[in-house]
Parts: structure tokens; sequence; C-alpha cells
């Protein structure tokens, strides 16, 4: 793409690419590749949400090219920047990771024993017994 594109051309550009590197570079967002290598996909699905959002937004694609460029820009840094501070797992954008999502199982630390091979499992506390009067 050329810098003397004009804007209607850069987003026809736009609608053509086809990997996270495209959009990046399309855009001129400065972006760690190995951040980009890990997270791809995640990226480009929270990307996608953002960008029907922007249409919308925008008044569908009758909007100003320009506009639209701008806020795809900020789309996309957004979506790039939420993977510098939190993991895919955190955002769980695609079903597999949504449906293995943790369901509040919760173990207090004071709950975990540990068992050596050949001891016998710790038994639960039991209440304190009264001895019969006479044993005492």
């Amino acid at each position: 793409m050329t810098a003397t594109a004009t804007p209607a051309e850069r987003l026809a550009h736009f609608y053509r690419c086809t990997t996270a590197e495209q959009y990046f570079d399309l855009l001129e967002v400065e972006v760690d590749p190995r951040v980009v290598a890990v997270n791809r996909l995640h990226i480009l699905r929270v990307f996608g949400g953002e960008r029907v959002k922007v249409l919308e937004a925008a008044g569908g694609d009758q909007a100003d090219p320009e506009t639209l460029l701008a806020a795809y820009r900020a789309a996309l840094i957004r979506s790039y920047e939420s993977f510098l501070t939190a993991t895919a797992l955190d955002h769980r954008v695609f079903k597999v990771l949504k449906d293995r999502a943790p369901q509040g199982s919760f173990v207090p630390s004071s709950e975990i024993t540990v068992q050596r091979p050949g001891q016998t499992p710790p038994s639960a506390p039991s209440a304190p017994t009264e001895q019969p009067e006479e044993a005492r």
C-alpha cells in the first residue's frame, strides 16, 4: 500500500486483509511480534467484535473512509493492548476456552493434605469423646 493512497483505497485494502500482520501494517500499529505470535487468533477475534461495533456506530459502509480507518486503528490497538496485560485464558474468546472456565471451585489451602507412599491417609478430625467417669 502506498503512502499516496486515498482513504477509500486504504479502506478497500483493509477489507481485503487476511492476516493480523496485514491489519497492523495497514493501520500502522507498532506491535511486539512475540505477543502477536502467541495471541494472533485471539487478537483477531476481539478485533472482529470491535470492527462490528465501529461499523454500526459509524453508520455502516457509507461512513467516511478516513473516520472508519481511524476508528478501526483505535479498535485494533485496544484489541492488541488487551493481550499485553492479560492472557488468552483471561479473555476466553473462543468456545473451547469458555467451556473450560473455572466454575467457582475453591479449595482453601488448609484443606490440602499430602499423602506419602506407604502412609495411611489422614482421618477426618473427630469430635473429642467424653471418657466415662470410671476411666478417669
